[in-house]
């Protein structure tokens, strides 16, 4: 279903963005030297779009962060855990007649969710099973049974490390955050600390996996506190014996560093038990974006109605999407001034969100494809408040790029795009501009409620003002 306004305009020369208020002028400057074929015809129509819930597969993508423990939730249960490799520090050789002291390995997080002072048991499993190939898929659900037998044999450290999340026993000055970090330290047993300090093939990446396959991060109990982990480290703690000017024997002590980077495979697990998808999807109003087990909802645009009222309007000028904004309000959002409101973690919206169309998803993330107007478009969450000091949060996406190429390429039917929550990094070039050298898909804890295509009250509509030369 579709509504227009007639804005048929002939003119030397045109300013499109500023003829979109102009909806029902009609200007007439210079028409007299134009042939009737030459003249530019600007018109703006309103689309009805549709909506609906869908259920995403896991994306493969390094993450920036992990979560680790469980909570519940409106949205579902939901239990995280950790598998990943470390990197190989290439080259490096331990001094000659080093004695292990010790083998810890150091979570770093930076905030929780959820009850903070429900404790949680962490325990570590060594995979030794199989490891990752750097290019292989790894789904958000994978099976543990393929990487770790979880036999008694496989624990590193000999008791779970009970804990909170308000209670930690340790912190780590950041200078990236330029502050302390709480960190949780958990000391391997002396069997894997032995293994760990014996694998010392650092001739490639590979010959280390071959050694210290990864390790198993998860929880034996605790159902009420997630951990937004931003760092895993192992060190390697060793002494060696060597001779001051040939007399005087030093004992000089050491740390070697082992790090879950970029270079390596992480894998964020999720098991999620959604007890309440089915009330989400039966509520025909709102349409959800739940992160990070992938609920997404899809906004589908009625090419074919489109092409059709701007192929009769332009005829066979050709055509320009000159604006197309969809705003998108943002429901329920608890910004910590409602005192009646209980807070609820797992209820905030993203802070970024990403409509790309449904057929790039999966290539966009998988090959790290740079953000491309013709393909996706991203909107931070912003704020505006009225004059009774009431506050509305929203998404502002600007599809005129994306339009404009999908009726030059003549795509019928509908266009299916997909709303995604994500993470952007910017960097700065040495002209001080700056550009978005990161986009990831938003792993934290993030739940976006908008008004769907059915709501009776707010309609789902995309104002299209495009003109013809």
């Amino acid at each position: 279903m579709r509504y227009s306004r007639l804005l048929i305009i002939g003119v030397l020369s045109v300013a499109a963005s500023l003829l979109a208020g102009c909806k029902d002028d009609v200007v007439s400057a210079g028409s007299a030297v134009l042939e009737t074929e030459d003249s530019i015809i600007v018109r703006a129509d309103t689309f009805r779009l549709s909506s609906s819930l869908v259920r995403g597969t896991a994306i493969t993508a390094t993450p920036d962060s992990f979560l680790l423990g469980e909570m519940d939730s409106k949205y579902g249960h939901l239990h995280a855990d950790i598998l990943t490799q470390f990197a190989c520090p290439e080259g490096f050789v331990y001094p000659e007649g080093a004695v292990l002291d010790s083998v810890c390995l150091f979570l770093y997080y930076r905030h929780a969710y959820g009850d903070k002072r429900s404790p949680l048991a962490v325990q570590v499993y060594a995979m030794d099973r199989a490891t990752f190939s750097y290019n292989e898929p790894l789904p958000s659900d994978t099976a543990i049974a393929t990487y770790c037998s979880l036999d008694d044999s496989t624990r590193m450290i000999d008791h779970a490390y009970v804990t909170t999340a308000l209670a930690y026993a340790d912190s780590t000055y950041s200078s990236s955050y330029g502050s302390y970090i709480p960190t949780i330290t958990l000391k391997l047993n002396d069997r894997w600390a032995q293994k760990v300090f014996a694998a010392n093939d650092f001739s490639s990446q590979e010959a280390y996996n071959e050694l210290m396959k990864g390790v198993y991060i998860t929880t034996e109990f605790g159902g009420g506190t997630l951990l937004s982990l931003i760092d895993i480290n192992m060190g390697v703690f060793y002494h060696f014996e060597y001779e001051r000017a040939g007399v005087e024997t030093v004992v000089e002590k050491d740390m070697k560093g082992f790090y879950a980077s970029r270079e390596v495979r992480q894998l964020n697990r999720y098991l999620w038990q959604a007890s309440d998808l089915t009330s989400l999807e039966q509520n025909t109003d709102t349409n959800y974006v739940i992160s990070p087990v992938h609920i997404y909802t899809q906004l589908s645009f009625p090419m074919t109605d489109m092409k059709t009222a701007i192929t009769n309007a332009v005829g066979s000028r050709r055509p320009y999407v000159n604006r197309a904004h969809l705003t998108l309000p943002v429901l329920n959002y608890y910004d910590g001034l409602e005192s009646n409101k209980t807070r609820d973690d797992w209820a905030q919206p993203a802070s970024t969100m990403l409509l790309i169309r449904k057929s790039d998803m999966e290539r966009f993330f998988n090959e790290q494809m740079e953000l491309s107007d013709s393909i996706a478009m991203y909107a931070v969450l912003q704020s505006e408040t009225d004059t009774l000091d009431v506050t509305t949060y929203s998404y502002e996406f600007d599809l005129s790029v994306l339009l404009t190429k999908q009726l030059r390429e003549d795509r019928f039917g509908t266009l299916d795009m997909l709303l995604v929550p994500v993470s952007i990094t910017t960097s700065t070039t040495s002209s001080g501009s700056t550009y978005i050298s990161d986009i990831r898909y938003d792993q934290s804890l993030t739940a976006t409620e908008i008004f769907s295509a059915q709501h009776p009250e707010h309609n789902l509509e995309l104002e299209v003002v495009y003109s013809g030369f």
